[in-house]
């Protein structure tokens, strides 16, 4: 898959790189009711990034990469499936310390999730 990105800086060998998300919901006629339009408000549109300095590029260039097709099912499987089976993982804490109660194992289950939400965000790059 190949995207065209902008370079935004240069320092020390590295560019920093921006690229626009394109989505579907913002040509869409029902984006504003629709959950996934919606949802959509609350994130930002592009995404910043560092990568190693090509020859001859500079602020304000376009470049071309590509992500290779592992590299894009890797990427799938942490945003989509990751946060899933931290769900479970955590729904099963919640099992082995209290297993009378179910409303601390739906607790854990949420942490689990909401918190492999944050490590995507934040630190999975």
């Amino acid at each position: 898959m190949k995207e065209k990105f902008e370079v935004i800086e240069i320092e020390n060998q590295t560019m920093t790189l921006k690229v626009n998300r394109s989505g579907g919901c913002s040509s869409c006629s029902a984006s504003g009711g629709c959950g996934t339009g919606i949802l959509a408000n609350y994130f930002d549109h592009y995404s910043i990034f560092n990568k190693p300095l090509k020859v001859g590029v500079s602020v304000g260039d376009q470049v071309e990469l590509e992500i290779s097709s592992a590299e894009l099912f890797w990427r799938a499987f942490q945003l989509y499936l990751l946060p899933l089976l931290a769900l479970f993982a955590g729904a099963s804490l919640g099992m082995v310390y209290f297993p009378a109660n179910e409303l601390w194992q739906i607790g854990f289950g949420f942490s689990g999730f909401f918190a492999s939400l944050i490590l995507t965000k934040y630190f999975i790059k």
